[in-house]
């Protein structure tokens, strides 16, 4: 049976319909499920989050390879997952568990691995989330206008501190574009696989705030964006104001800030915090 067939009958037997305001898309291409799991290189050993497991045809493929802990916010799923994986649950090697992916802590749930198709509303909740946290890597599937913004490069429009922190703690790659016909309903996008191997060199929360409150100066020169950040930055991560004295010092204090590699503001960040 294909999977436009099955996830029919399984809305008529659970009495769902896919829900909009919740991205939920319904992954129907079984070839491009299989992409993401071969993508992944799972091992018996490692456990694979998945974030927004739905129907359960990417878990079903996921559990031939190692253990999954599977998180859903939709009560609809949850009941269809408990009836369709019942003996998995019950042996231990699938984990249900229900909530906002975005409160979860990826530590107590033991996973080192992330294979997904997550919603879309979210996608900048994830990420961050994900790049915050120490799994190994991720394999996941976004809007691909998203996937552009994580992987472009300083100079760029769609350079921001997101792209900067995803750059700099791993190697992010689009692997493949993804037609909106591998999903039921269509959404008004193309797709795209975002591979994430990680080696990170600063997740913390502090450089991250940095990151976003310099870029909302991003077409400045960096001395500027720093005296207009100070105030943040004295207040929220705790710098003394005599750091200020230091931003027209600095060897890049003329370089805009949008033209800071990811190393530039790691450094930039560094010297700062002393």
């Amino acid at each position: 049976m294909d999977l436009f067939s099955e996830l029919q009958n399984l809305m008529v037997k659970y009495h769902f319909r896919p829900a909009k305001k919740l991205s939920q898309f319904y992954c129907i291409n079984e070839a491009l499920l299989r992409y993401l799991v071969n993508s992944a290189k799972l091992e018996s050993k490692d456990v694979v989050l998945e974030i927004g497991p739905g129907t359960g045809f990417l878990t079903r493929l996921l559990l031939e390879k190692c253990k999954v802990v599977a998180v859903e916010a939709d009560p609809n799923m949850i009941e269809l997952l408990n009836g369709e994986f019942e003996k998995e649950i019950a042996s231990g090697k699938l984990t249900l568990v229900e909530g906002d992916i975005l409160e979860q802590d990826f530590a107590k749930l033991g996973v080192n691995k992330i294979v997904a198709l997550p919603p879309y509303h979210i996608s900048s909740g994830i990420m961050t989330k994900i790049i915050l946290s120490h799994v190994d890597s991720a394999v996941l599937v976004f809007d691909s206008g998203f996937i552009e913004k994580v992987v472009s490069f300083e100079g760029c429009m769609n350079y921001n501190a997101l792209t900067v922190l995803t750059n700099l703690n791993s190697k992010a790659e689009l692997l493949e574009r993804v037609e909106s016909e591998s999903f039921f309903p269509k959404p008004n996008c193309v797709s795209g696989v975002l591979k994430l191997a990680f080696d990170r060199k600063n997740n913390s929360k502090e450089f991250l705030a940095f990151l976003k409150e310099l870029f909302r100066h991003k077409n400045k020169d960096l001395s500027r964006a720093l005296k207009q950040a100070a105030p943040f930055l004295e207040k929220e991560l705790s710098w003394k104001k005599e750091l200020t004295k230091k931003f027209n010092e600095m060897e890049l204090s003329n370089s805009k800030v949008y033209a800071l590699s990811p190393i530039d503001l790691l450094e930039v960040f560094e010297e700062l915090n002393k």
